[in-house]
């Protein structure tokens, strides 16, 4: 697959560098084009590909600092910016922003730019649904989608977000367990500069048990996502990055079925080989197998867990992954991440009152590490927790939280975190931010 160039052009200037047993209950006590000042830091902007107000949903816009920060948010469409809101956190706080309060509705992605390390995310909420992402803070050359269905029943959305001032394109590469799958229409797309568009992949891929896509930028920067929809739930994801070795504490909760999507955007064959951590027992080498070039594997884990896991998958070339959760009545996915921090920030979990909020921890280290945890509001800090995780284990935390805007994680070591929340039947799983 031939190497994409990306681009970062907005006036000459850089604007920034770019099953389970009953759950242990812990009750706890504007786009700019000006040059920045200093070199922006990893975490000094978010892209958000996907919010809605549309119908009966109601939408959230969660932003989390670990420092005093000031971030702006700024929402393009059609080529111009529809609004603009700026918010201050003082401290390690956190800010929801409901979306409702905007002037218009509909589908409203979005850019937050801080001043210091900061993260951000949404979510969307319905009688019966419920979904969130994270929202982008890097913008890779090749973005990886797996994990997406086109089964009777569901529909499949892909959406590009475009949120700088000058048009993008990009061709999206669609895949099957066994073979590329060819799509004129996904070939050099223009994606207009402060906007974004939606593809129905289901209309253009039907009945396809598995798919995922393989996203290059060409010119431009474009923000993928998932929108996958479902009977009743729907299940929100942003693209990830290439990497080695993934890591994912949250695999199977609120009733799901589990899957694990590998996908490879190389020339050459990748082999994997899975390791789980258990809260009782952990198995190295658990699952291994192969992703041929350009194709993905999708693991149905239903019958292979007995007890609550998390997965380190370790590879041999860059791979792409994201858990996907399924039942009748909910949709959810999840992407794994590359990174251990001790620092985490989780954007949203905490934020509504009638849901149950899951957070989990991942410790693949041969050390006992001690985690703590804070919910976080505009006022800082409000309830926090202290556990301790045993080496090579996975633990998870039912949070009694409301009213928060997300919650703060700090271990004695590096860790990796996961989030869920589950409201009725609908469910949502998080996308925690580790901090450098």
């Amino acid at each position: 697959m031939k190497r994409i160039i990306m681009m970062l052009l907005v006036g000459g200037v850089l604007t920034i560098a770019m099953l389970l047993p009953e759950p242990e209950v812990v009750v706890i006590p504007a786009v700019t084009t000006t040059v920045p000042d200093t070199e922006p830091s990893v975490h000094a902007f978010a892209l958000c590909p996907w919010a809605s107000t549309e119908g009966s949903l109601a939408g959230l816009l969660a932003v989390l600092a670990p420092d005093d920060a000031s971030a702006t948010l700024t929402f393009p469409s059609a080529g111009e910016i529809r609004d603009t809101q700026k918010l201050n956190l003082e401290g390690l706080a956190g800010v929801t922003f409901d979306l409702g309060e905007l002037p218009f509705e509909g589908q409203m992605p979005s850019v937050v730019e801080f001043t210091a390390d900061a993260s951000a995310g949404v979510l969307a909420y319905g009688d019966r649904m419920l979904a969130g992402a994270g929202c982008a803070s890097s913008v890779p050359k090749i973005w990886m989608l797996p994990g997406g269905s086109t089964r009777p029943g569901d529909t499949l959305e892909l959406q590009l977000f475009n949120p700088f001032p000058e048009d993008a394109r990009v061709t999206v590469v669609m895949t099957n367990e066994t073979d590329f799958e060819p799509e004129p229409s996904l070939e050099a797309i223009t994606v207009n500069a402060l906007s974004w568009r939606t593809f129905d992949i289901a209309a253009l891929l039907p009945l396809r048990e598995s798919l995922s896509a393989i996203i290059e930028v060409e010119k431009g920067v474009v923000i993928p996502a998932f929108l996958q929809i479902g009977p009743e739930d729907q299940a929100l994801w942003t693209g990830v990055d290439r990497a080695e070795t993934w890591e994912f504490p949250l695999v199977a909760t609120g009733g799901l079925d589990a899957s694990l999507v590998l996908a490879n955007p190389t020339s050459l064959a990748v082999t994997y080989s899975i390791d789980r951590f258990g809260t009782k027992t952990s198995e190295l080498d658990f699952l291994g197998g192969t992703v041929e070039a350009g194709k993905h594997v999708r693991i149905r884990l239903r019958d292979l867990l007995t007890e609550p896991s998390g997965f380190q998958v370790r590879a041999d070339g860059l791979l792409g992954g994201v858990i996907v959760g399924e039942s009748e009545q909910a949709r959810a996915v999840t992407a794994g991440t590359p990174t251990l921090a001790e620092s985490w920030l989780i954007p949203g979990l905490g934020s509504l009152p009638d849901a149950q909020h899951e957070l989990w921890i991942l410790n693949t280290s041969a050390e006992q590490v001690t985690v703590t945890y804070a919910a976080l509001n505009e006022n800082g800090t409000d309830r926090s927790g202290k556990v301790a995780v045993a080496a090579g284990s996975v633990h998870r935390i039912v949070l009694p939280v409301t009213d928060a805007s997300g919650v703060f994680v700090e271990a004695t070591a590096p860790i990796t975190v996961g989030a869920a929340m589950i409201r009725g039947a609908a469910v949502a799983y998080l996308s925690p931010v580790p901090l450098p």
